[in-house]
């Protein structure tokens, strides 16, 4: 697949059996050599594997730095009970896009050892303290924002492999979780507690505090980061489960979660009612998690209000950073750099949004997948190499961190925090490969859907499918292919900046005359086999953006950067320790090149 990965694992200490085929249908095909999020996955495979540590029983190494000689990976304690979770979810899903079985012997041993050894005889998946220096805890404990995300884990792997017991392990998780939360008056919560990571039930103890927690303000825990996933969780399940327990937890979580002290902007006119619109600041991430745990429930419940909420909620965020690329800040009251998990976060709602139908987002969508969020995913081997080499020496400390084949295992993750076209300190934080890998997956899925012979196309990206194929010449060209397989009617979305008395229809039997429903390209009376090419023009464009007293100048080709300023050149940025983003000269070349791939089709696609 690529020679860093394979060089890991054939120096690893460890003997691989051969994997199983991932099912579904392979063949070649000419297409354009553009953004295509299924190679993006296949690489992304190599590091969900790599920062995997088999000596201590396939747990993340939470941290990768490689601004040092040499780079090294760290443990740390939040990465077994919150992050291996979110690699056990997203696995399944990089293997559904691209049908790779590279390490899947890794995936499997990390799997049987979360649901074999760490999973708790109450069905709590627990962060055991055994040979963990860096446990900073006296017991086991069992983390609440972790076991929404195992439960999302265990639904991917029930909806790969159809076997009943992953949801019956649902079935558990739920129950001890509502079991374990706190009641009172018309809602429930789960305290900080402080043990080991915040927001965790001991094993022995239970919960060390039972006060509730208060505001999530800066400088405090961030308290709907931890609880707002539950939900998601939850909504989740309802898909193979009907457990009373989903409804009788979810129900009781979100007037907490919604309690004004919650939501509360930085700076709020007083007449503006900032809690009732779902403002906010601090965290970003935080926030938005927990608002897509809001989105997935009220979709569950069909709850128009606290879709409105959420809707709010995310149109507030979009003030934050640069919307239109997709960066984010971490912290929104400092001059804090982007967090993967931000992007990823806006990926998703957006997307749900337009699901849920309360609002037309599929513009932001492409903008945040098309840039920032490739952008931050580590892929160039010579620029992290380049990096090393310009940082300080430094020992590394065994056994809590590794200096074994740091940059070929980590290919493939994203950025812990990044400035808009380069990265100052390059390094992992691996909630942020975790989320971002699913990203993708999000993107990816929703670039094309098919119920009763209708094929809908939101995006236009690259993407293989049972139903029908796409060829994306973006940025290069105006230029969509669809090739039929299966649909009757298609419907395409053409993004928002694209002249529509400019484009153009070309079908079996010629021109015809574009037929609308609102933003949507309606083809019907599809033959199988039949090719649909769609053309308009792509002009470049100027928009300029402040962010933190420096003004950048973009450069666009439809909804695609191809040039950034002010910036360096990648080669002063690596010579100064730096990761560069945006190197996309190539892109500025009027005909997209082609190249022939084998293109890969599930025969599942995993909900999410």
């Amino acid at each position: 697949m690529f020679s860093g990965s394979q060089v890991w694992a054939q120096q690893s200490k460890w003997e691989w059996a051969a994997p199983n085929e991932v099912p579904g249908e392979r063949y070649e095909a000419m297409v354009p050599n553009t953004l295509d999020l299924a190679e993006r996955a296949e690489i992304a495979l190599n590091v969900l594997t790599g920062a995997l540590d088999p000596d201590y029983n396939y747990e993340i190494f939470f941290f990768t730095s490689f601004r040092y000689q040499p780079p090294f990976m760290v443990h740390d304690r939040t990465g077994l009970p919150t992050i291996n979770p979110k690699f056990a979810e997203s696995l399944p899903m990089m293997r559904v896009m691209c049908g790779n079985n590279f390490n899947r012997d890794i995936e499997t041993h990390m799997m049987e050892y979360m649901a074999c050894q760490a999973t708790g005889e109450d069905g709590l998946y627990y962060s055991l303290k055994k040979n963990r220096s860096w446990h900073r805890a006296d017991e086991d404990f069992a983390n609440v924002c972790g076991n929404a995300r195992y439960i999302l884990a265990m639904l991917a792997w029930y909806n790969m492999t159809n076997d009943a017991v992953w949801k019956e392990r649902v079935d558990r998780v739920i129950d001890r979780l509502s079991e374990i939360a706190l009641y009172k008056d018309d809602y429930a919560y789960y305290p900080v507690s402080n043990i080991g990571e915040w927001f965790s039930w001991g094993r022995k103890t239970g919960w060390l505090e039972k006060k509730e927690p208060i505001t999530g303000a800066p400088g405090e825990h961030p308290t709907v980061l931890y609880v707002g996933p539950v939900l998601r969780g939850l909504a989740k399940a309802a898909e193979i489960t009907d457990n009373s327990n989903i409804r009788g937890l979810g129900d009781k979580l979100v007037p907490f979660i919604k309690k004004p002290r919650h939501w509360q902007a930085e700076q709020e006119s007083a007449f503006v009612d900032g809690p009732s619109l779902a403002h906010w600041h601090f965290h970003f991430h935080g926030w938005v998690a927990a608002l897509r745990g809001l989105l997935n429930y009220a979709m569950l419940t069909e709850d128009a209000d606290l879709m409105e909420f959420v809707r709010d909620g995310y149109d507030y965020g979009r003030n934050y950073g640069i919307a239109r690329i997709g960066w984010f800040p971490e912290l929104t009251n400092t001059n804090a750099q982007c967090e993967t998990c931000c992007i990823a976060d806006m990926v998703a709602i957006s997307i749900k949004l337009c699901d849920a139908g309360v609002g037309d987002y599929w513009d932001d969508v492409d903008r945040y997948v098309r840039n920032q969020l490739v952008e931050q995913q580590y892929i160039n081997k010579d620029y992290l190499t380049k990096v090393s080499e310009a940082g300080p020496v430094r020992k590394v400390d065994r056994p809590r961190e590794t200096d074994e084949n740091v940059i070929e295992r980590n290919l493939g993750g994203f950025a812990g925090r990044a400035m808009v076209d380069h990265d100052t300190d390059p390094w992992n934080m691996h909630c942020c490969t975790g989320n971002g890998t699913q990203a993708l997956y999000y993107a990816w899925e929703a670039i094309t859907r098919f119920k009763n012979g209708l094929a809908q196309v939101n995006l236009l990206l690259n993407r293989a499918s049972a139903w029908m194929d796409i060829d994306s010449y973006l940025p290069y060209e105006g230029k969509v292919v669809l090739k039929n397989k299966q649909a009757k009617m298609v419907t395409v979305r053409i993004p928002r900046w694209v002249d529509k008395s400019k484009l153009m229809v070309e079908r079996r039997w010629g021109a015809i005359k574009p037929i609308w429903s609102g933003n949507y390209l309606l083809c019907n009376s599809l033959d199988r086999g039949e090719v649909i090419t769609i053309t308009f023009p792509v002009d470049e464009r100027i928009e300029k953006a402040k962010l933190y007293n420096t003004e950048y100048t973009f450069t666009f080709r439809g909804n695609t950067v191809v040039d950034v300023n002010p910036g360096s050149t990648p080669q002063e940025y690596l010579k100064a320790g730096y990761y560069p983003f945006y190197v996309r000269d190539y892109i500025k070349a009027k005909t997209a090149p082609m190249k022939i791939k084998e293109r890969f089709i599930s025969t599942v696609i995993l909900p999410w």
